[in-house]
């Protein structure tokens, strides 16, 4: 039965619409800080249009060079999908160099520039953020979930298991894991996207791409990485579904009532948020996984 459950929601995420926020103006942010002094970090939230009872946390980590304000820019039709349904929205923002500093990374272990030079300890702010979130909100934490892209991406493969609490499930968009992945808790799922024409964090590992520089060691591809996780958390067999606009999504169902899909696309390249075509929106497809993680 649970196989039947993961494979409809694997269709799901190619093929139907998800319910968005009706159309308007996007909801107004709040800039909130966490720590004190030279550990005081930043982030952004957009509260749910429509709250009733413990409220799901969507936290959102930016890719590399980027800042929690440049993230919600860019993702304004993701904060009014995943808002208008109930969730908080936290943008977060990495670390620079010099206070103020717009081009930041986070500490992915073998990526990315300052951030992982100076092993800053990224797991420490997300509690930080969800407790802050808690007494201002009234969180569930029991749906707690990461997304990210590119060096965010990379980071949120590796918050899912040093958290003090375990997300219910992360969405790596574009990103990596490294070939020393540590385990992911079993309640968590995976929804993990690449492109295959991506120039700056190659599909196949390769090591001459775009973003070599910044990392410490070569990323696994995104079939490798797949693969490995699933042998992480004891997945069972994969299930693949194509579609005729170049996107492929792999299902797997996992113990602890945990799913892992994959979905590769032909075209897209590493841009954010993911077009590979017209008719797919990244955000419909995030909305429609976390909404299956009751």
């Amino acid at each position: 039965m649970r196989t039947v459950c993961a494979l409809f929601l694997a269709a799901s995420l190619l093929f139907f619409p998800a319910a968005t926020a009706a159309p308007g103006r996007a909801p107004e942010g709040e800039t909130l800080t966490t720590g004190k002094g030279k550990s005081a970090r930043e982030f952004i939230l957009y509260r749910p249009a429509n709250a009733s009872g413990p409220v799901p946390v969507v936290m959102v980590f930016h890719g590399g060079g980027g800042g929690d304000d440049w993230m919600a820019n860019k993702s304004r039709e993701l904060t009014r999908t995943l808002t208008g349904a109930g969730y908080a929205v936290a943008y977060m923002n990495g670390s620079a160099r010099r206070d103020g500093e717009k081009l930041r990374t986070w500490n992915a272990v073998h990526c990315c520039s300052y951030a992982a030079k100076k092993n800053i300890n990224e797991a420490a702010y997300a509690d930080a953020v969800l407790d802050v979130l808690d007494q201002r909100l009234g969180i569930d934490r029991s749906r707690i979930f990461l997304t990210g892209h590119s060096n965010g991406a990379m980071l949120s493969y590796r918050l899912a298991g040093q958290m003090k609490i375990a997300p219910r499930a992360i969405a790596p968009i574009s990103g990596a894991i490294f070939a020393d992945q540590p385990a992911i808790p079993a309640r968590t799922s995976v929804f993990m996207y690449h492109a295959k024409n991506d120039e700056v964090l190659s599909f196949d590992g390769n090591p001459d791409d775009k973003a070599e520089r910044w990392r410490t060691a070569p990323h696994v591809g995104f079939v490798k990485a797949e693969a490995k996780l699933a042998e992480l958390k004891s997945c069972g067999p994969a299930s693949p579904v194509t579609t005729p606009i170049g996107l492929t999504t792999t299902t797997r169902t996992c113990p602890g009532g945990s799913v892992l899909i994959a979905t590769a696309a032909d075209t897209g390249g590493h841009e954010w948020p993911a077009r590979p075509q017209a008719d797919y929106r990244i955000e419909d497809a995030l909305l429609a996984f976390f909404n299956s993680k009751r």
